[in-house]
């Protein structure tokens, strides 16, 4: 999977993406080695992060989530959430964004809690412990909105946008291990009537990555265990006139 996209190091300072209409800067800070990298997604769609969860080479551990729901306190729409593998949510909280107010954003994982913190509103869960080597960052917008997450240390720029028809972008890095920190500003902001539900939103998808074998590995694969069939073959054959 590493190899179809182009990568970017952390080790390069003032590193920054714009992804789609969202900008994403990233710092990882805490657990996070030097060496981890953060890989931009054009026309990534959510089809295919799909087939990565299929597939197995992609396994979310836990999702941290940021929607404008229903943008009020009425409990009938979420607006953060620490959601499990299955998108259930084990936390969760109501929020009113503001449009373009900008919130200072924790993300914490200890590899035992999860500390998720949006504008002083705290959610704590305790069900994740596994280990951890992947973030997928989503974001989620409509053609009249737009949402900003930006991480600390990493300098901030305004890249080319994919365009893409579904208004979805992904961020991949890969790496880390916890615990790390995340640590930032997140914004949603719109024109005109405002986004519902998780029309506006984005999701930061922790987990792990099965590496897939490489053609040349699975070849020679094959080719060993054809030798091998035909050295058992042989063997047998020459047991057989013995007798």
């Amino acid at each position: 999977m590493n190899s179809i996209y182009s990568k970017f190091s952390f080790r390069a300072a003032g590193l920054a993406l714009g992804v789609g209409l969202a900008t994403v800067g990233m710092s990882l800070v805490s657990g996070v080695a030097s060496a981890a990298t953060v890989t931009r997604l054009p026309n990534f769609t959510d089809d295919q992060f799909d087939g990565l969860i299929q597939s197995g080479e992609f396994t979310e551990v836990f999702v941290a989530e940021g929607r404008i729901g229903n943008n009020s306190l009425n409990l009938a729409e979420r607006e953060l959430g620490i959601n499990d593998k299955a998108g259930t949510p084990v936390q969760s909280a109501q929020f009113v964004w503001g449009n373009g107010t900008v919130y200072d954003f924790t993300l914490e994982y200890t590899g035992s809690t999860v500390n998720y913190n949006v504008g002083g509103t705290i959610l704590s869960s305790t069900a994740f412990t596994e280990p951890i080597d992947t973030i997928y960052i989503r974001t989620k917008e409509t053609a009249n909105s737009n949402v900003q997450l930006k991480l600390d240390s990493l300098k901030t720029f305004s890249a080319p946008s994919d365009d893409d028809s579904d208004n979805v972008d992904y961020v991949l890095v890969e790496d880390i291990s916890a615990p790390f920190t995340l640590t930032g500003t997140v914004s949603f902001d719109w024109t005109g009537d405002q986004p519902t539900r998780s029309n506006l939103a984005y999701q930061i998808k922790v987990g792990t990555s099965e590496p897939v074998p490489e053609p040349l590995t699975i070849l020679g694969s094959g080719v060993a265990l054809g030798f091998g069939a035909l050295l058992k073959k042989e063997s047998s054959r020459k047991q057989n006139k013995v007798k």
